[in-house]
């Protein structure tokens, strides 16, 4: 099996420590989330990193990593750059670690600086804070922003947005990086980044009408546009749910 990585200049000092996080990773540091992925939160040399184990992808998809795509892990790294490099919020990106054997990708890692936070986006619907507005506002410019540098962000969802109030103003920073296409964004198609947060009808009548503001568009038509894109994805969303509960129930009984 092949080792292949990438180290931020910033982090070299700390190289060798990067490269057995691997080897110990299902026991080291303390647990973030477990699901398709898993994410851990790993101290070394005094710094506390944010490291992101991929799972292994299918047999298809280990050939495509390896020779038509770039394995996960290595896009988020350069997309990190690339949002830094724009001003655009994200954990700075430390390393990239991929394993390959004559099949293809195996497994992958994504290391980052672990950022202490506020709210994930998705906490907002039932936490209510009192700047909801100013906060949806907020985001809202942000979103805008990254689309003028014509980046679009394809997971732009609930827990993929990490928010930190930092005196009177907001950082947000993105987080799962990995699928992101560069090109133009339009007004229509930028409002469309939003349909996927699971916003009620107030927060999307706040984000529709300042994403209309900032893009001289008509607030009327972007709520009722972003309105019957969230109730569609959100349809769908539920749909899913129920199949998966009733193949899990099925399978239960079996």
């Amino acid at each position: 099996m092949k080792r292949y990585y990438q180290v931020h200049e910033r982090f070299k000092y700390m190289e060798r420590e990067l490269l057995e996080i691997p080897g110990a990773f299902e026991r080291a540091g303390s647990l973030l989330k477990k699901g398709r992925n898993e994410i851990r939160v790993i101290e070394t040399r005094g710094t506390r990193l944010n490291v992101k184990s991929y799972k292994q992808p299918n047999p298809l998809n280990r050939l495509v990593y390896a020779c038509l795509r770039l394995p996960k892990a290595r896009r988020s790294y350069l997309h990190a750059l690339r949002l830094i490099d724009v001003g655009i919020g994200t954990p700075p990106p430390v390393a990239w670690i991929v394993y390959r054997n004559a099949w293809g990708v195996t497994r992958s890692f994504y290391i980052s600086l672990h950022v202490d936070f506020d709210h994930e986006f998705r906490d907002l619907k039932s936490a209510r804070p009192r700047d909801m507005e100013e906060l949806l506002k907020a985001f809202t410019r942000f979103t805008r922003e990254m689309h003028r540098h014509s980046i679009y962000f394809l997971d732009h969802s609930p827990g993929n947005t990490l928010i930190t109030r930092v005196n009177n103003s907001y950082r947000f920073d993105l987080v799962d990086l990995n699928r992101m296409c560069f090109k133009r964004v339009s007004p229509r198609k930028g409002l469309r980044n939003f349909y996927r947060l699971n916003a009620d009808d107030e927060m999307i009548r706040v984000i529709a009408s300042e994403y209309a503001r900032l893009t001289n568009s008509d607030p009327g038509r972007m709520t009722r546009l972003l309105s019957r894109w969230t109730r569609r994805h959100d349809e769908r969303v539920q749909r899913r749910r129920v199949r998966k509960e009733r193949r899990r129930v099925r399978n239960g009984k079996q």
